[in-house]
Formats: C-alpha cells, structure tokens, sequence
C-alpha cells in the first residue's frame, strides 16, 4: 500500500522554491503581528526564519528592517536576532 500522506507546508515550500518567496513575506507580517501583541521572541524567531527561508525579504523590505530596529529598541535580543541586524547593519 502507498502512503498518501499528505505533505506539510515546509515540505511544500521545500518542493517548490517559487513558494519561498512568499514564505519569507509571510513570516515578515507574522514578526509585526507578534510585535503588536507583544511577543518580541516569537518575532525575533520569525525575522530569522524568513531570512533563512527567504533573505531578500528580510533584506530588502524597509517593514523587516523596522521590525529588527524595533526589536533591538525593546532591550536585549537573543544572538541569532543580534546577528541578523549585524548582517544587515542595524544597530
């Protein structure tokens, strides 16, 4: 018998790399709607993964950049948030 499961979203973003794009955009408007709920770590974690999943929009979108300063104005930030504003040179 074959199993028909059926693929997770990673796994179809994995499958089709036109979709990273709009992973990476996703994960940028996720990182503002926590920022305005007030979880600054679950924004952080979703800056950083739409960089890796996608950089140019985490590079490229002045929203991202926002978020990563707003980030860094609320106080200490975890390394891996750290570095990404280093590699984008804020802060």
């Amino acid at each position: 018998m074959v199993d028909q499961q059926q693929p997770t979203p990673g796994q179809r973003a994995d499958s089709a790399p036109e979709l990273l794009p709009l992973r990476g955009a996703l994960l940028v408007e996720a990182a503002r709607a926590y920022l305005q709920i007030g979880d600054p770590l679950a924004a952080g974690r979703a800056l950083v993964e739409a960089e890796r999943t996608a950089s140019a929009e985490v590079r490229l979108r002045p929203v991202a950049r926002t978020l990563i300063t707003d980030l860094l104005r609320g106080g200490p930030v975890p390394a891996d948030v750290a570095q990404l504003a280093t590699a984008l040179g804020i802060g």
